[in-house]
């Protein structure tokens, strides 16, 4: 309770300085993010307002706007890597059937990539609307119809609008789409999207009915903290209490920190054919190659554990009770494919 009480002085505090010293929001940002408890209390400011946003209606958002900060040779490299990933992690040379993608982004080139390569539609589903660039987007969609097959996926000039065979389900969380869209799927993928859900685990199990026989979940998860305290501990955001961190995330969707365990126990309760792959571990800087926990370096999984036990002793309650090996996986590939015959 003191916590919150002081939590909610500090929002104050920074929403008065925010509004009447504008000029200096960059400056006043960066002292709240050296303090922990300052930063708890801008974000718990930050997801009030959000939630304000989305009750009206407004579902702009600079998250997920990926292809603004990149030319067009680098969105058009990005594209083909998430697009190659997500065949690399399932076995695939192609989708086919129909698709759903969660949390498009500011661009459908992943889902011209799929329909190019034989999917017959693909569903892209955002909670928000992330902001774009028409002008840099335009560019890319032309860059992509000049490739062999691109063309004949576009009614009319090259732009997100005129995308045959893509349907936009914007401002619908997929924690309900699957449950109520009464849509099923061939392949459902996503990257860097379930750590943002409210119900990760919930919309797993609705999209696993949603799924054809034989359908494919493809999802890349990021489990840390999206810089949230990146001048901190990288597993600083696990020392907060969890009345206080929905409070910090619930409607900007910042992470919900489930992690690697509840989605390995999800898998062996779904009935799904499927594993986890470790693709991040805590302090170590650059992603691995999806890896069983055993299979990943020994050099890198003493750095992760040398970086759990540092921390440890502060560990908000239910994280403290995990194992070490659990806490620094902190990035995972989840495949999983649902019986072509059930029993």
């Amino acid at each position: 309770m003191m916590c919150m009480t002081r939590c909610r002085g500090f929002a104050t505090l920074i929403a008065s300085t925010l509004i009447y010293a504008p000029g200096h929001h960059m400056t006043l940002r960066s002292l709240i993010k050296r303090s922990v408890p300052l930063s708890c209390a801008y974000y718990a400011l930050d997801d009030w307002l959000a939630g304000r946003r989305l009750a009206g209606g407004n579902l702009r958002t600079t998250s997920g706007a990926r292809h603004v900060a990149l030319d067009l040779d680098h969105s058009l490299g990005y594209i083909d890597k998430v697009y190659g990933d997500y065949l690399r992690y399932a076995g695939l040379n192609h989708f086919s059937g129909d698709v759903a993608e969660i949390g498009p982004g500011d661009n459908f080139g992943v889902a011209l990539c799929a329909l190019a390569g034989g999917a017959g539609a693909v569903h892209a589903i955002d909670r928000w609307r992330p902001d774009r660039d028409d002008a840099a987007q335009g560019e890319i969609y032309r860059a992509l119809a000049t490739r062999p097959g691109f063309a004949d996926l576009f009614n009319d000039a090259p732009s997100e609008r005129s995308i045959r065979h893509l349907q936009y389900h914007a401002g619908v969380p997929a924690e309900t789409f699957f449950r109520q869209s009464g849509h099923t799927f061939d392949a459902i993928i996503s990257r860097a999207v379930l750590e943002h859900l409210y119900d990760p685990l919930g919309a797993l199990g609705d999209m696993a009915a949603a799924l054809k026989p034989g359908g494919l979940l493809i999802h890349r998860i990021d489990l840390r903290d999206h810089g949230m305290f990146a001048d901190h501990h990288p597993l600083t955001f696990l020392t907060i209490g969890g009345g206080l961190w929905r409070r910090m995330t619930h409607n900007a969707g910042r992470p919900n920190r489930v992690l690697l365990p509840a989605y390995a126990n999800w898998i062996d309760k779904a009935g799904l054919e499927g594993e986890l792959l470790i693709t991040r571990l805590a302090g170590v800087t650059d992603e691995i190659s999806p890896a069983r926990w055993k299979a990943t370096d020994a050099a890198l999984r003493a750095t992760a554990l040398a970086t759990v036990e540092q921390i440890r002793p502060r560990l908000a309650p239910p994280f403290r009770d995990m194992t070490d090996a659990d806490l620094a996986a902190q990035g995972c590939v989840l495949v999983a494919r649902k019986p072509a015959h059930q029993d």
